[in-house]
């Protein structure tokens, strides 16, 4: 197991397609296992079941970590609601009246609301061509929501849940900013599994509210569902966060966020071939203008190096 580990860590964009295989899968899983388990349960369940699996690896740097964990509660506290609790509970809530193809085609809108809350917040400056992929990505998303039909957007019949994943995109683009800016000085093991304790605790009071009118039976649930709600508490959930941030830290946060559009392809793929989803062409149209509005706004030095080398030649 140890020579599998090492022989992965040497290949670092093979962990960034690992993770993002399954983040996709959870897009997908998760749209049909909300059927037999209620989203808040859901959640409350997968992380869990992921604080149970990974707490007994990190026991010892919990330890070590006692005073860092004591003197940023606060940041913990925010990025456990908004990272870890809020958006995966939002996510689970869209997937009830979405596919989990304009889950993910909406979702992947991140990368570029990241970038628009580092200038308000940070302070980060933004290039021209920044703005325009800004509003590539948003005609992409209103494409996408809208199902190519202006009407639609006027009348306001907007599918709830594309909105549900928009509010769940802007929690997730909130917590990316606070790991941006504390993360540098946060232990990542450590950080990960307090985030997800108190992100358990806050799902509680939740879960038992939606389970007094919307109650299910764990014994009488389907041993596929059982299987399913396991495996998103480990592999989306850990072993994603693992490959991800071993896979990060080889290749730079810069090059590694690219990788995040692999989520739609993966999620696009699983849905048509085992949901019985339908690829439409809305949701190519609109897809192709976020993943062009988001490579703008995300990569604006380099696309700026490539243009000015391109016309001295």
């Amino acid at each position: 197991m140890k020579s599998i580990l090492s022989k992965l860590q040497e290949l670092p964009y093979l962990l960034l397609v690992i993770a993002t295989f399954f983040w996709g899968t959870n897009f997908v899983i998760s749209r049909l296992l909300v059927n037999e388990i209620p989203p808040l349960q859901l959640s409350f369940i997968r992380w869990s079941i992921a604080f149970l699996v990974f707490f007994p690896f990190i026991i010892k740097d919990m330890k070590q970590n006692r005073t860092m964990i004591r003197k940023n509660w606060k940041v913990l506290l925010a990025m456990a609601l908004t990272g870890v609790a809020g958006f995966n509970t939002l996510l689970y809530i869209a997937v009830q009246y979405t596919t989990s193809i304009n889950a993910s085609l909406v979702n992947s809108l991140a990368p570029l609301l990241m970038v628009l809350l580092s200038v308000i917040f940070l302070k980060e400056k933004l290039f021209k061509i920044q703005y325009i992929g800004v509003i590539l990505s948003f005609v992409g998303v209103f494409t996408v929501i809208t199902d190519g039909h202006l009407e639609t957007l006027l009348a306001l019949k907007v599918n709830p849940g594309d909105l549900f994943v928009f509010a769940a995109v802007i929690l997730f683009s909130i917590y990316s900013v606070l790991m941006k800016k504390f993360g540098v000085d946060l232990p990542k093991k450590t950080t990960f599994i307090v985030t997800i304790f108190i992100a358990v605790i806050s799902l509680i009071p939740f879960a038992l509210w939606e389970s007094s009118y919307r109650a299910f039976s764990v014994v009488k649930l389907p041993f596929e569902a059982v299987l399913a709600a396991v495996y998103l508490g480990i592999f989306p959930s850990i072993v994603s966060f693992i490959c991800w941030n071993e896979g990060v830290m080889k290749v730079g946060p810069a090059k590694a966020s690219n990788y995040l559009h692999l989520i739609v392809f993966f999620t696009t793929i699983l849905a048509v071939a085992f949901a019985g989803e339908r690829l439409v062409v809305a949701q190519v149209i609109g897809g192709l203008f976020i993943l062009t509005g988001v490579i703008l706004a995300s990569n604006p030095q380099f696309i700026l190096k490539k243009t000015t080398s391109i016309m001295d030649r």
